[in-house]
């Protein structure tokens, strides 16, 4: 196929980084925008082949030529944007965050920063909010994709050529399915990783190879193309966060994307006129520079504000986007695309010192964090998340029993068991001093993501574990210690009995499955979480075990150590601007307040109140004294976790004078 330019593919390009741009700033309407990424795709794979093919055909196919084009295309405006994180992050971050910006520098430089974005994806990992080069990992997908496809190009079009495209249809094929069936089991891999994303840059490859003929008559044409834009457009405004993505939900957008190459092949029908009015085209040539700026001035800008922007301020971020993009675009993106002002030899050398300078700043930040802690831009004191690491049971092999974590007073018997999700080791420090204090002794045990709700699974599932396995496991270890005669269930219970996440939190609806079937066909997650602690408080009263709840902690909505940081550098008050009223959590927490009310007057259960520390009269507090009391937006911190020791004292006294 002879590749003409196409007003219409710079039309769609623009379709697809606005739909993104728009989606990363929050304007309402397009929860979806995230599928302009899968436009991108299709086209990349579009033009990149029918450069490819032609070059073969006509002999003139090189490995050098193919990679110094990528190296214009892809380097230059990549540079400037590293170094322009590199620097705000210097300006903006403390220590910890900076040397996660050299992290995934590193993996960003080298091109694998999907494979690390990928492996970062666990339940404590950072926030979006605070990755400013998390959208590279679409870079880092074609990449990959592109350093094995020239070459099957070359083997195929040489050695099998009748075979070539039935094997590339196979190959995509398969990489679908892969997708689809992934999708259901871990998306975050789905999502990242090039052999699940193969399938939509071969869509375009093969429009470029011909599989599909053109079809003369103008109608089905224009029908065609109209269709392909309505499968384009409707999941930007259809989907959600929440939408499973991708596997079959990416199917409408990248084939709306192909249908609308295929149709305007032959000659540009009406569709084609409209991508290709000039405000578009335009868009779409500073689409590359546009998609690099947008992400970090975005995160920047929120991280600086801790707090969502408000529709002037997204406003002036947005334009201030566009502006740095098309300076881009002319400045650094289209000088270096000039075979006249450098020459082959001299891209290879740029390149090769650009990504060694890189390498070695990156590498030194994350490396040779001291000098960073030197530079004063250590993180408060004592916001570890977890120091019981030893007691999380959440890992693939099948113990036969649980772990546990020996707390307080060492020389006493065992006698009570704090037990829960990743909430619950946060409450050891806590737990370890007063038992101390009240010289009595007991163990922790926790998994991440299963609350202490029997025969109740969560979905998604965080960890490796089936909930009720573990449940049960824990149950069953209580039944052979008669010597732990009170049980501390503590978890994260709005996010179990509200299914959201709170205020800029980032993350899915969680949906609880009762496996007994015994809860209403239409139950929603409060009456399930009810039913399942209904049961573990009878299973353990039928043991003879006293049972004690914890009233869950406030949740406070940002990463509280980010939010510390970045406002006392600018000498603004973190609790000001992040901690929630009083009212708020009384409000987040009335439905969970409620059951467990329910619960102590039916099972006499007793309850214990953090609140009533972290939270005076007005608002429940996220830093005292420019220390973290969270070490993210939920989690106590080390320093949190002693802070409210006390709550724990009358309790421990009363089992110090069993």
């Amino acid at each position: 196929m002879k590749l003409d330019y196409r007003k219409d593919i710079d039309g769609m390009r623009a379709i697809a980084v606005l739909a993104v741009v728009l989606n990363h700033a929050k304007i309402p309407g397009f929860s979806g925008g995230y599928i302009g990424v899968d436009v991108f795709f299709v086209i990349s794979g579009f033009l990149i082949t029918a450069i490819i093919a032609r070059e073969i055909d006509e002999h003139g196919f090189t490995f050098v030529k193919f990679y110094e084009r990528r190296i214009r295309r892809i380097l230059p405006a990549l540079v400037g944007v590293v170094i322009f994180v590199l620097l705000a992050s210097f300006v903006l971050f403390d220590a910890p965050k900076i040397q996660m910006v050299g992290k995934s520098l590193i993996a960003t430089t080298l091109f694998y920063s999907n494979i690390n974005f990928w492996l970062e994806a666990g339940y404590f990992d950072a926030p979006s909010q605070l990755k400013p080069l998390l959208h590279t990992w679409s870079l880092a997908v074609e990449e990959q994709f592109y350093i094995v496809f020239p070459l099957l190009m070359l083997i195929l079009s040489k050695y099998v050529r009748r075979f070539r495209n039935p094997i590339l249809s196979f190959i995509l094929a398969i990489s679908l399915g892969f997708a689809i069936y992934q999708a259901q089991q871990d998306q975050a891999a789905t999502f990242y990783l090039a052999h699940f994303r193969m399938w939509e840059l071969l869509t375009g490859t093969l429009l470029a190879l011909g599989v599909f003929q053109p079809i003369p008559n103008k109608t089905t044409n224009i029908a065609l193309g109209i269709a392909g834009m309505i499968l384009i457009v409707t999941p930007v405004f259809l989907y959600t966060e929440n939408t499973p993505f991708p596997g079959l939900a990416a199917i409408p957008s990248v084939a709306g994307t192909a249908l609308v190459i295929y149709s305007n092949s032959t000659r540009e029908n009406f569709t084609g006129r409209i991508l290709g009015n000039p405000a578009l085209v335009f868009i779409g040539k500073i689409s590359y520079s546009l998609y690099l700026w947008h992400w970090p001035l975005i995160i920047f800008a929120k991280y600086y504000l801790i707090r969502p922007m408000t529709s002037l301020e997204t406003g002036i971020v947005l334009i201030l986007t566009l502006v740095i993009s098309t300076l881009s675009w002319r400045f650094i993106e289209t000088p270096f695309r000039s075979k006249n002002a450098f020459s082959a030899k001299k891209i290879y050398q740029l390149a090769a010192a650009a990504m060694s300078v890189l390498l070695f700043v990156s590498g030194t930040v994350y490396y040779l964090d001291g000098f960073l802690t030197k530079a004063g831009l250590e993180s408060p004191i004592n916001v570890d998340r977890l120091e019981f690491e030893e007691c999380d049971i959440n890992y693939i092999d099948n113990p036969e029993d649980i772990l546990t974590c020996r707390i307080g007073e060492k020389s006493q018997p065992v006698s009570f068991m704090i037990w829960g999700d990743s909430h619950a080791p946060t409450f050891g420090k806590a737990a370890n001093d007063a038992a101390r204090n009240s010289q009595v002794a007991g163990v922790l045990t926790y998994a991440i993501g299963c609350p202490s709700l029997m025969e109740i699974d969560t979905t998604p599932k965080v960890g490796d574990l089936p909930c009720t396995q573990y449940n049960e496991m824990v149950i069953k270890h209580l039944e052979a210690h008669s010597e732990i005669t009170t049980v501390i269930l503590t978890s994260r219970m709005m996010l179990w009995v509200e299914g959201s996440p709170y205020k800029q939190e980032e993350g899915p609806k969680y949906t609880l499955k009762d496996n007994l079937n015994e809860a209403p066909v239409n139950a929603d997650s409060g009456e399930i979480f009810k039913l399942g602690i209904s049961r573990t408080i009878q299973a353990l009263q039928g043991i003879d075990k006293q049972v004690v709840v914890i009233v869950p902690i406030p949740e406070i909505g940002y990463d509280v150590p980010s939010a510390n940081f970045i406002a006392s550098r600018t000498r603004r008050d973190a609790n000001e601007i992040v901690a929630p009223s009083v009212d708020e959590y009384l409000s987040r927490t009335r439905r969970t307040r409620d059951i467990l009310n329910e619960l102590k007057d039916a099972y006499g259960i007793q309850l214990i109140e953090p609140s009533r520390i972290l939270c005076d009269q007005s608002i429940c507090r996220a830093v005292i004294d420019h220390i973290p009391l969270y070490s993210d937006n939920n989690h106590l911190s080390g320093f949190g976790s002693e802070f409210i020791t006390s709550i724990f004292d009358p309790l421990f006294v009363q089992l110090a004078q069993q």
